[in-house]
């Protein structure tokens, strides 16, 4: 807002490619903010989804249960605070990060099947297989 760049200008940023992550949404799209959309809609008495579940990218929502979520949403909000003074610094977000349990979160796979798709990506853009050199 103030067009200067400040150490707590980073945790902004990192939140909002957090939100990107959750949601699988642009920072901007079709006119809507996506920390304004998350703010909105976020129901903490909702245990699983945190009243997201629409806003959601869709391999997080089909996975059920994701152990560590709220507290990925909960740093995610808190890096987007309009007040620097109200952010984390970016080595209290690295901190929190380490701490919340993720491990679990991922399907098992069986190695003999291959290729896995544990990271195929479901978001809105469309990628290019081809590398086209300049």
């Amino acid at each position: 807002m103030t067009q200067k760049l400040t150490k707590k200008s980073d945790a902004y940023s990192f939140g909002v490619v957090m939100l990107e992550l959750i949601t699988a949404k642009q920072p901007i799209e079709k006119g809507k903010y996506v920390v304004r959309e998350v703010r909105t809609m976020m129901d903490k008495k909702d245990d699983e989804h945190y009243g997201l579940r629409e806003l959601m990218d869709r391999s997080i929502r089909s996975s059920g249960h994701v152990l560590g979520f709220g507290k990925y949403l909960e740093l995610a909000l808190q890096c987007v605070e309009d007040s620097a003074t109200d952010r984390p610094t970016m080595s209290e977000v690295q901190k929190v990060l380490l701490d919340i349990p993720y491990a679990d979160t991922l399907p098992k796979k069986d190695a003999s099947v291959g290729d896995s798709d544990v990271f195929d990506y479901s978001g809105g853009y469309t990628i290019s297989a081809e590398v086209e050199p300049k």
